[in-house]
């Protein structure tokens, strides 16, 4: 084997600095630019609440008080029976929109029960009620 220690290796140097700057600064963007998840779990059609409008009586009222009783067009409800009984009431009215009064204590859980019993009875559609904003009140 010969061996030439004479010859010099000519290499070139490329610096990556930057380009791993580009490259880092795209990953940021696109990070930052990224809608990760999109909530669509419950399409709700949610009144102001600066703007009350009257006259909703042609839609199906429900209403659930502070102590969980479930009221529909001025008739307690048991819970068991609330598919049916929703069914029955939405034959009165043309449009079979729901609204829902719901007392702020009331659990997610159950209102969100009587909303899935609401669509099983065949509503088309679905509103909560709210009160109006009081001039100088806070939230609580």
């Amino acid at each position: 084997m010969l061996f030439r220690p004479d010859r010099k290796k000519n290499s070139i140097l490329v610096d990556l600095s930057p380009l791993i700057d580009v490259v880092f600064l795209l990953l940021i963007f696109f990070m930052v630019s990224t809608r990760f998840k999109d909530d669509h779990g419950l399409d709700l059609d949610l009144p102001q609440s600066e703007s009350r409008q009257s006259g909703q009586s042609e839609n199906l009222s429900i209403l659930i008080d502070g102590t969980s009783n479930i009221v529909i067009d001025g008739d307690t409800v048991a819970y068991e029976s609330l598919v049916e009984t929703v069914e029955q009431k939405l034959t009165d009215y043309e449009n079979k929109m729901v609204v829902l009064r719901v007392d702020k204590s009331v659990e997610h859980g159950l209102v969100i029960s009587v909303m899935d019993s609401a669509k099983k009875a065949g509503a088309t559609g679905l509103t909560f009620a709210t009160v109006g904003k009081r001039s100088g009140s806070s939230p609580r």
